[in-house]
């Protein structure tokens, strides 16, 4: 009798130890690479060689394949973003921003329709995500559906009344109406957001080419 208390004593804490060993690694999840370690300033094929590098002895965590992404989506060179993008996303499905970027990439290099469906099954489950939001109207836009692009473009800013790209969008599909007044008003207020950057450079040269045919 002894002896079986003391086997099933054994066993039971052999089983808690298994579980604490099990939950730990559940609550730290994969181990995540040091990407805030390379400093800005490093060349681009050595940041590009660190962060391969780093997607090797860190294949379980889906930002550095998310970064890596985005760098090959910098550089050009889409099918590489594409893999890595996918390679995110498998690793943690719920990842919306490689989700975005990855429909975006699929938009560019002539799959709109593609890019649509995913976008739209990004907004099924986040609802409220303004860059979901701004990107899809861009498609819409694109597909030179102007009206569907503004409801896309105003939802954005419902959710985020201080991005400073769906804004500038928003002018371009009210300039593409004829809502010249508007699409002005919508560029002044990127201005008010950014001074600096690509989107605040579009928008002041929108704004000179309005002004110019406001003076006609």
């Amino acid at each position: 009798m002894f002896r079986g208390y003391r086997l099933a004593g054994i066993c039971t804490l052999a089983a808690i130890a298994l579980y604490a060993v099990l939950s730990g690694c559940a609550a730290t999840g994969p181990r995540r690479a040091p990407v805030a370690s390379l400093p800005d300033s490093m060349d681009v094929d050595l940041r590009m060689a660190e962060l391969e590098k780093m997607a090797l002895e860190y294949p379980d965590d889906p930002e550095i394949f998310f970064i890596l992404g985005n760098e090959y989506y910098d550089q050009a060179v889409p099918d590489l973003a594409k893999a890595n993008y996918e390679k995110a996303i498998a690793l943690d499905p719920e990842m919306v921003k490689a989700r975005v970027n990855l429909a975006m990439l699929v938009a560019e290099v002539g799959e709109p329709d593609s890019a649509r469906i995913m976008l739209e099954d990004v907004l099924r489950t986040n609802p409220g995500d303004p860059r979901a939001l701004t990107d899809l109207g861009t498609i819409y836009y694109n597909l030179k559906d102007v009206d569907t692009a503004v409801k896309y473009y105003t939802a954005a800013l419902e959710f985020d009344p201080n991005n400073a790209e769906a804004h500038y969008n928003l002018g371009m599909a009210f300039a593409e109406s004829g809502l010249v007044l508007e699409a002005i008003r919508e560029w002044r207020l990127v201005l008010e957001l950014v001074s600096e950057g690509d989107t605040a450079d579009r928008a002041r040269l929108a704004l000179e080419r309005a002004d110019a045919v406001l003076a006609k």
